[in-house]
């Protein structure tokens, strides 16, 4: 690919070639030479490469096979490296892109827009995505769509990143960051962390690491109430991981650990790993590579204390006992009973502010489309169904337009 290319859709991949081919598939199918495909593979053996040798004529597509063990933030730094386009997106290797992406990267290098934060409202089960309940299983092969209102809103990046502090580096997804994993990014700004911080990503988990350093870089991020990728869930995804308890235990053990050398777990962190624990460390590891660890004088560690210890009772001694010691200066009793006030306190204001939340968005219905087979048949759908329900991204971005007049 030349220099020219407007959109670099990225995909790191390991060990899961079968469904890595199905996201070429559906990204190829978009009939626009402005985009292309990355996929960077570093699975155990070049099954991926066969499989794709049916495109390897088509120029969009841009493979690589990295056999040495990565970690994950490696794979996603190579990744990022082989990219050509002015903005790019990474997605999993079992999800999908609206093919309106393009139209939205357009919009945006005509007007030198930095970074569009998009909503996630599509999201897609694999026929194999859970097995062992029958409860969440009922969603395998199905497409839900929820409520889209084209809302746009311009946010301050800054205010999200002490927002992150103070929820313990909780939740970042609802929050208004610059997101590269799903969301729509200049590469130049990727390089500018690359050179401050000698890597493209740091920490263990490249998705909120590069959201919180791109949130530090870029003052302002442009938020659409309006998907431009669809997030699937198969049976090998974290998310599915997470579903059935098998994304936490001993830090010793934790998959993200794989590939790097003596890594520093952020001592600020209880020493176990599940997502939460991942998110607080790799957001940590930005802050310090972005050089403002000052910051971290506003991260409430009970933010973060108190819903491990509810979700992950095995270590409750471990985090009191890590809460009590990382709060210098103040009396152990008094810290213990600071711990135990918050226990009422975090669920309260949380439920609090989901109220208000729902008082002013309201009540957002969800379709849901069923005995879907693979991401390209799902995309193909979601299309439809933003068709029959007149909606596209022109009208959106006629809706950035005025909210920049503002």
């Amino acid at each position: 690919m030349d220099d020219k290319v407007l959109i670099s859709i990225i995909v790191p991949t390991r060990n899961r070639a079968e469904y890595a081919l199905s996201a070429v598939k559906q990204i190829l199918s978009i009939e626009n030479d402005s985009i292309q495909a990355v996929i960077q593979d570093n699975s155990n053996d070049k099954s991926l490469e066969k499989m794709l040798i049916p495109y390897s004529g088509d120029k969009r597509l841009k493979y690589n096979y990295s056999p040495e063990i990565l970690s994950f933030v490696d794979n996603f730094g190579i990744a990022v490296s082989l990219a050509d386009g002015e903005y790019i997106c990474i997605i999993g290797d079992d999800d999908g892109v609206n093919p309106e992406i393009v139209q939205l990267a357009k919009w945006a290098s005509n007007n030198n827009v930095k970074a569009v934060k998009p909503e996630v409202q599509a999201v897609y089960f694999w026929p194999d995505a859970i097995s062992h309940s029958e409860k969440i299983s009922m969603n395998n092969g199905c497409l839900t769509v929820s409520e889209i209102s084209k809302e746009v809103r311009v946010a301050d990046t800054s205010v999200e990143i002490n927002k992150l502090l103070k929820n313990g580096f909780q939740g970042y997804l609802s929050l208004d960051l610059v997101k590269l994993y799903h969301g729509l990014v200049k590469k130049e700004c990727m390089n500018e962390i690359q050179k401050l911080t000698g890597a493209y990503f740091g920490g263990l988990s490249p998705d909120i690491y590069s959201a919180v350093a791109l949130s530090i870089l870029i003052p302002e991020v442009i938020c659409i109430d309006y998907p431009i990728t669809i997030p699937g869930i198969c049976n090998k995804s974290g998310s599915a991981d997470s579903a059935t308890g098998r994304h936490t235990g001993e830090l010793k053990d934790a998959p993200h650990l794989v590939g790097h050398k003596n890594y520093e777990w952020a001592k600020q962190i209880p020493s176990f790993y599940s997502v939460e624990t991942i998110w607080a460390d790799s957001s940590i590891a930005a802050l310090k590579d972005m050089r403002i660890g000052c910051l971290l004088k506003k991260f409430r560690l009970e933010a973060l204390s108190v819903p491990c210890i509810k979700k992950y009772p095995q270590y409750k001694e471990l985090i009191i006992d890590h809460f009590i010691e990382n709060n210098i200066g103040i009396m152990k009793v008094y810290k213990k009973m600071r711990l135990h006030l918050a226990k009422g306190y975090i669920p309260i204001m949380s439920i609090f502010e989901r109220g208000l939340k729902r008082l002013k968005k309201g009540r957002k219905n969800i379709v849901k489309f069923y005995n879907i087979s693979n991401i390209s048949e799902a995309q193909k759908i979601f299309s439809e169904h933003l068709f029959s329900t007149e909606l596209n991204i022109r009208k959106v971005i006629d809706n950035i337009v005025d909210a920049l007049r503002i």
